[in-house]
């Protein structure tokens, strides 16, 4: 349990870093699509993913790469580092998609669009519990870390998915 909530907070670096971000690019695309500008609240939204996903890139690979030494730093027992180096390979798979997912969700609000993203986020984080449920009767504590870094996989995917579709019918100029 150690491992899922220090390495929660080790996490909290690409999770707050995005959130923020997020925050700036929805008031940002808000102001630009009211001024009828949505030129450049796509060139915002490009600019922030291509940040957002060198940041994801680097944060994947050292959490998949150097798990163990990052934990180490934080907790000194061998058992607990080893096993909070094993969290962030796994959660480490689905950094990308998780800043894509609160990218895209800064998208949908600057638009006025805030729906999507709840429903995303309600839907796939009450499917961890039974995905959780089921990895972790044949996985232990490691089924339930894969389930909450499926869950963000495929919320980061749905939604940017979601959000392209939403481009297209509003026939916004795409510009990613």
């Amino acid at each position: 349990m150690m491992s899922q909530t220090t390495g929660g907070q080790i996490e909290g670096i690409t999770w707050n870093t995005s959130t923020g971000f997020s925050t700036a690019l929805g008031s940002f695309v808000a102001q630009n699509f009211a001024a009828r500008k949505m030129n450049r609240g796509n060139r915002a939204f490009r600019y922030t993913l291509m940040m957002m996903g060198v940041l994801g890139i680097v944060v994947t690979m050292a959490f998949m790469l150097y798990g163990e030494a990052i934990f180490s730093a934080f907790v000194p027992e061998k058992a607990a580092y080893e096993a909070g180096g094993e969290y962030l390979l796994i959660i480490g798979i689905s950094q990308i998609f998780m800043m894509l997912e609160i990218t895209t969700q800064g998208m949908f609000n600057g638009l006025g669009r805030t729906t999507p993203p709840a429903i995303i986020s309600i839907v796939f984080n009450t499917l961890r519990i039974p995905i959780a449920m089921i990895l972790g009767n044949r996985m232990g504590v490691t089924g339930v870390w894969w389930a909450l870094s499926i869950s963000s996989i495929l919320k980061g995917i749905i939604l940017f998915t979601w959000y392209l579709i939403l481009q297209r019918r509003l026939r916004i100029k795409a510009d990613i």
